[in-house]
Order: C-alpha cells, then sequence, then structure tokens
C-alpha cells in the first residue's frame, strides 16, 4: 500500500514539475507586434453560461504566455477557468524575464524582479493578464494545457460581462490594451 502511495506522490509532483516549469525558447525570441484592437460595429450582447456578454472590440495577436493560472475553486471557474498573463516585444525575451517573478491570484497579477530589464512602465505595456472565456469546450481543453512560455495566436472580442451572480467585468471602451475579459 505505502509503494502505491508513494507511487502517487511522485505521479503528482511530476506533473506539478513539468506544468510549472517554462517553455524555454532561447534568449532573443521575441513576439514584435502589440495585439490589434478593432471595435466591434453593431454586434449585440449574446449569453453563454447563463451570462450576458457584450462584445466592445476585436483582437488578434501572437503572445508569449509569461504565467498560466487555472481556476478550480473560483465563483467565475464556469466561465473563465482560466487567466493567462502574457507579454509581447521585449516582455517576450528570455534575456528580460529570467529577472522577472510573476504570480498571479484572484483575478489580479503581480509582478516582482530584481533589477528591472527595461523600465518598468515599458514592462506594463508589454503585457496584459486575459480573463479567458472559451466559447467551446475544445478551445478551453487547448487552454487548460497552456504553460509558461507558449507562444500562441489568440483571436476573439473584448467583452463586457454581467452576471445574475453579483459579479460584472467591465472594459474601459477608451483603452487601447487588452484589459479586462475576453472570449476567445
Amino acid at each position: 500500500m505505502l509503494k502505491y502511495i508513494l507511487v502517487c506522490i511522485l505521479a503528482l509532483s511530476g506533473y506539478y514539475a513539468w506544468t510549472s516549469y517554462p517553455i524555454s525558447h532561447g534568449p532573443g525570441v521575441i513576439i514584435p507586434d502589440k495585439p490589434k484592437l478593432s471595435y466591434t460595429a453593431w454586434e449585440k450582447p449574446f449569453n453563454l453560461k447563463g451570462n450576458t456578454l457584450d462584445p466592445i472590440k476585436s483582437y488578434s495577436a501572437e503572445v508569449r504566455i509569461l504565467k498560466h493560472k487555472r481556476y478550480l475553486f473560483d465563483d467565475r471557474k464556469e466561465l473563465s477557468p482560466v487567466d493567462l498573463l502574457v507579454g509581447w516585444n521585449e516582455m517576450s525575451d528570455e534575456r528580460n524575464l529570467r529577472f522577472v517573478h510573476f504570480s498571479i491570484s484572484d483575478r489580479s497579477f503581480e509582478i516582482n524582479y530584481t533589477k528591472p530589464p527595461i523600465p518598468a512602465q515599458s514592462m506594463f505595456n508589454q503585457m496584459e493578464l486575459i480573463h479567458i472565456i472559451p466559447s467551446t469546450k475544445e478551445i478551453e481543453n487547448d487552454i487548460i494545457w497552456l504553460r509558461a512560455g507558449n507562444i500562441v495566436r489568440l483571436e476573439g472580442k473584448l467583452v463586457n460581462v454581467q452576471s445574475g451572480e453579483n459579479f460584472n467585468w467591465n472594459t474601459d471602451r477608451k483603452s487601447t490594451r487588452l484589459n479586462s475579459s475576453h472570449q476567445i
């Protein structure tokens, strides 16, 4: 019996290490372009999983995942099971990322660094936290298995969310950056 418990502990430790360890591309690998946003014209709000989603902008981006957080016990996990902290330009280069530590908790992120690899304002202008709202189960399954270091192409809508469960996620309509809830 002890053998089986040790095997289970070893398997869980291996899984945790694999999902926590970032994918390396080597220094100099950079995603050069920031996300592209365009206003959605005349799109009507729609319902998804009991929530009303109001499309604000369309976006398209190739980004590097800096941190991935899957929610298992969060109130909003049914709608948005994953948050992705993504970066582009200098925040996609491993030469800069080795000095930075990211953490995601309670649908927000923190950044800590020993020495700023680039000016702090530039770091914040080249990364964004995205609350992913997958439109299909297949997309949700793909997103769950992403990990830090993956380079991905995201396309979807920036949306405001109104829920009957006493929470709303709103996007600043004047923003030129991705900054709130996103449907993929």
